[in-house]
């Protein structure tokens, strides 16, 4: 069938499921939540951005998007047992094109369900700098995702006479989507109140107290309209808000009561995901942890990703094949001469080649993909030293 009549059908279902739905759906009942937890399987996988772009503009827009890479990286996903992916949209690109770039989104979804591989939508993301723009996106400075921009720029976030436009964005994609089983879950707004993003050098410019203070409070708002869009169509996936501040309580009271299912976000040792499991299991609702994987902070495969599967949380790293966002350099905070050579994020050179190859044994255990027991492996800290300096060195 063409990729034209796909794109045609799915989007006449999606208007129909509209029309009916028109007064969408309220969030979750725990039974709801649950119900739908127990018809899909464990996933695990990562925070995607092909290796060929800096940002999501460079992702997805007409000039840059390129199907063969994203497939070729998908396999490499498929082939360690990943079956997730989380991946950032960007408003300039929909609002540009929305027909253009629902059609490349189409053709992304179709080669993650040919990898047996269920994607997670992010609308919004206050990580990175405050100046995105169409056209030719910034190289690489030597530094920890340094062209990663800001969805959507504070000079809209902050007027909301322009939120006409996030609406619009985010219904462009929801009207087609929310019927979508390929889509597994809509994480509306990653990390809302980090308003300084201190992991890119720069993002913080220009941010005054009073400044920071100003965008909190549009994030909090922006938090309650977009459920709302989302849920408009009445998604058959989820939606989710994940805490990445265990102390902001503002955001996360009201991020815990717009989310179908729970999540949150972790880059410390595995006492730290224990904390957050012990913290969200009493909404009695499913988990997932949409962000983790930083060697140098103790946030290590193993024993996270076990502990993970465990205990049914589903399960998103950062990174997979090393490329432009050069996350595999450390955020400035542990960039220091004593850690070089050691990857922060990130699991593959751009050759497809394992940074660490015992690392990767190790997921494809958890993962079911090999026979050997995931046990088998020392947990980080006694074996794993030895890995990642061995790895270092090549």
């Amino acid at each position: 069938m063409k990729l034209k009549t796909i794109f045609k059908m799915a989007s006449a279902c999606a208007l129909c499921a509209a029309a009916i739905s028109s007064f969408g759906r309220e969030r979750w009942t725990e039974k709801q939540a649950n119900d739908w937890f127990a018809k899909q399987p464990y996933r695990a996988g990562v925070n995607y951005i092909p290796a060929y772009a800096i940002n999501s503009i460079e992702f997805w827009q007409k000039e840059t998007f390129d199907i063969k890479t994203i497939e070729s990286e998908f396999a490499l996903m498929e082939s360690i047992g990943f079956n997730a992916a989380r991946v950032f949209l960007n408003d300039l690109v929909v609002n540009d094109d929305p027909q253009g770039f629902l059609q490349r989104f189409e053709q992304f979804l179709q080669a993650a369900d040919r990898h047996n591989i269920g994607i997670m939508v992010v609308f919004f993301t206050n990580g990175g700098k405050n100046d995105p723009k169409l056209g030719k996106q910034p190289e690489p400075n030597g530094t920890h995702n340094s062209g990663w921009k800001k969805t959507p720029a504070y000079e809209i976030l902050g007027d909301k006479s322009k939120w006409h436009l996030l609406e619009n964005y985010v219904k462009t994609v929801a009207r087609v989507h929310a019927k979508d089983p390929r889509v597994i879950c809509w994480d509306i707004f990653n990390e809302p109140g980090n308003i300084k993003s201190l992991h890119v050098v720069g993002a913080a410019k220009g941010l005054t107290p009073e400044r920071i203070d100003g965008m909190r409070k549009c994030c909090l708002d922006l938090i309650r309209e977009s459920a709302k869009w989302v849920r408009s169509f009445d998604p058959i996936q989820p939606i989710t808000f994940g805490i990445y501040n265990g102390n902001d309580k503002v955001f996360n009271e009201l991020m815990i009561a717009e989310s179908d299912v729970m999540s949150y976000h972790s880059y410390r040792g595995v006492y730290n995901h224990v904390e957050r499991l012990r913290m969200l299991k009493k909404y009695n609702r499913p988990i997932m942890c949409k962000e983790w994987m930083g060697r140098v902070s103790g946030s290590t495969f193993n024993p996270i990703l076990q502990f993970q599967k465990q205990h049914n949380i589903w399960s998103f790293a950062f990174g997979l094949v090393a490329g432009k966002m050069e996350t595999w350099r450390p955020w400035p905070a542990n960039d220091c001469p004593e850690l070089k050579g050691i990857w922060f994020h990130d699991l593959f050179y751009p050759d497809h080649t394992p940074y660490c190859p015992e690392e990767i044994a190790y997921i494809k255990r958890i993962m079911g993909k090999t026979d050997a027991p995931a046990q088998s492996m020392a947990p980080f800290g006694v074996k794993g030293n030895r890995i990642y300096k061995r790895a270092a060195r090549k």
